[in-house]
């Protein structure tokens, strides 16, 4: 069964699980997807959702990178990811939410976007606008001006400079906190104008070299058509996932799931699982025949068919 990454280069929530990947030295196709929409290849597999990455293994497919860490580590059963517990899924939460606010911040300030765009013709421009545009329509995601932005970061980099006694955040081993940091820096560490902000603090950047060292696994390049393929040919495996189910839903009911930041677009289905880290909803298309598509829990909208949030 292959593990599938949906994902573009740039992207920094794909480079947390492409690292990720490489950690845990994962096999994997790559499918490299547009950065902004439509993906006609991809949408059959996720029922709609629009964010970056997907990951696909066999028929079941994962959504945000937090359910798409689950997935990896269930697939590969080494569960060290998750052992330092709530301090390390907290740092993690922060990474992906306040953390990637403030870099988006720095990365999409004038001077530092520039020179990506002086790269894309006008059109291009103007439809990449218009992408991130929809992508942030309807959620409740905040940005921050650039200047609040650099302070905050100088902020967290001088306290991450002096907590970092180990080699990774919690010990001697990395867990889903530092691959969740690392994209975040990454993504500002891949920006020429923003790079320098890193320089200063030595401890942290002897710690994005360990991360970087995982590198991305053994990838073979694909393509949209060998993923829905992949789906059609297999069939979807639920696991077991201790039951903790929306007041008023029960297994099999119709259903969506929306993100509440960003990108919230809503993927229906028949609600087949869902625990208090995940939920899952069965779905079926032509190009697919019946897949499962996995979201995490916090961070999403689980509502009845009538509209009625749980």
């Amino acid at each position: 069964m292959h593990v599938t990454l949906h994902h573009y280069p740039a992207s920094l929530f794909s480079e947390k699980i492409r690292v990720l990947l490489g950690h845990l030295g994962l096999a994997w196709r790559s499918v490299e997807i547009p950065s902004i929409m439509p993906r006609p290849l991809l949408m059959p597999l996720s029922g709609g959702y629009r964010r970056t990455p997907v990951l696909q293994i066999g028929a079941n497919v994962y959504c945000d990178t937090a359910v798409i860490a689950r997935g990896l580590v269930r697939h590969a059963r080494n569960e060290s990811l998750f052992a330092p517990g709530f301090a390390a899924h907290r740092v993690a939460e922060w990474a992906d939410s306040q953390l990637f606010r403030v870099t988006v911040a720095l990365n999409f300030a004038p001077e530092a976007i520039g020179p990506m765009m002086s790269q894309l013709e006008p059109a291009e421009i103007e439809a990449f606008g218009k992408d991130r545009a929809a992508l942030a329509a309807g959620g409740s995601m905040q940005t921050i001006s650039p200047t609040a932005a650099a302070a905050c970061l100088d902020h967290y980099l001088t306290e991450l400079e002096r907590s970092l006694g180990e080699p990774f955040l919690f010990g001697e081993k990395p867990s889903i906190a530092d691959f969740s940091l690392y994209h975040c820096l990454w993504f500002l560490e891949n920006n020429p104008v923003n790079a320098p902000r890193l320089a200063p603090f030595a401890a942290t950047r002897a710690w994005m070299e360990r991360m970087a060292a995982f590198g991305h696994g053994s990838v073979e390049v694909s393509d949209g058509e060998a993923a829905l393929a992949d789906a059609k040919r297999e069939k979807p495996a639920l696991p077991k996932l201790e039951a903790q189910l929306p007041p008023g839903l029960s297994l099999g009911d119709p259903a969506k799931v929306t993100p509440i930041d960003y990108g919230c677009v809503p993927v229906s289905g028949a609600l087949v699982a869902c625990s208090a880290d995940e939920v899952i909803v069965e779905r079926e298309a032509p190009e697919v025949g019946r897949v499962m598509t996995h979201f995490p829990r916090a961070g999403f909208e689980v509502a009845a068919a009538d509209g009625s949030a749980r």
